[in-house]
């Protein structure tokens, strides 16, 4: 296809999971901080720097999930922070430099899988993708974490087309699972689909206090994360940065 000769177009070869495990500590606490955010493609700016310098400080999460993550050929912030390892699945290319999923966690990542979606975007001719991250808890159980980035400007059969993909993810595994990122959707159609797969899959949903994780000028939120296996304790979103279009989401859970 002639997408293949798109400058942001990634060969097969280069689309590939790239794993950094950490050094000394293979499985995750009891405690689970989580952070979910689109960061929109702004993680080498200042701006954008300074704010993630400051969730990192004050919230210490164990888990962070991105969407729209520049991977540069130089080392990110997360490759200079050793207390987090990481898998990046990238699905598209500009300037020598990858865009896509990063899983990053306080512990090793043990297993993974990673779905790219044959259907594409229009104009930019551009896939979207999942990434499943496994980890051994304090508990000796496993966690799974499933990353999304939903495909978006098309009908909704190939919107269904993706969701039967984190549906064969979600049902292959009876661990605790985490299942969020930004699944566009933003009008009811959308999250109708999103709410069956949910509630097939077994899956509660994270509720906001407010509505500050909603993005603008959309009725229905973007951002979305469920989970199964494990206890909620509270969540919340940081309004008050602006560095991306979305905001950043925090939910604390407790393994069982």
């Amino acid at each position: 296809m002639y997408r293949e000769y798109l400058p942001w177009h990634i060969k097969d070869t280069q689309r590939q999971v790239t794993i950094k495990n950490r050094a000394n500590k293979k499985i995750l606490d009891e405690k689970i901080t989580l952070l979910n955010w689109n960061v929109h493609k702004n993680n080498h700016s200042l701006e954008w720097l300074q704010d993630f310098s400051k969730i990192l400080n004050s919230y210490d999460p164990s888990i962070i999930l991105f969407q729209e993550y520049q991977k540069m050929n130089h080392q990110s912030i997360l490759d200079k922070r050793d207390e987090y390892g990481y898998g990046f699945f990238p699905n598209f290319m500009w300037k020598d430099n990858l865009y896509g999923l990063i899983n990053a966690a306080k512990g090793d990542i043990i297993d993974y899988n990673a779905y790219t979606t044959k259907e594409v975007e229009p104009i930019i001719k551009t896939p979207k993708i999942t990434l499943q991250t496994k980890y051994t808890l304090q508990n000796a159980k496993s966690l799974y974490v499933t990353n999304v980035h939903m495909i978006n400007f098309v009908k909704i059969k190939k919107f269904l087309k993706q969701i039967e993909q984190i549906e064969e993810l979600s049902l292959s595994c009876d661990d605790a699972m985490i299942l969020c990122g930004d699944f566009n959707t933003w009008n009811k159609k959308r999250m109708t689909i999103l709410e069956k797969l949910i509630s097939k899959c077994g899956f509660e949903a994270v509720k906001f206090e407010d509505n500050k994780h909603l993005k603008q000028p959309f009725p229905f939120p973007l951002d979305h994360v469920f989970f199964k296996g494990l206890t909620f304790k509270n969540s919340q979103v940081i309004h008050e940065i602006n560095s991306s279009d979305h905001k950043p989401m925090l939910i604390e859970f407790l393994a069982k």
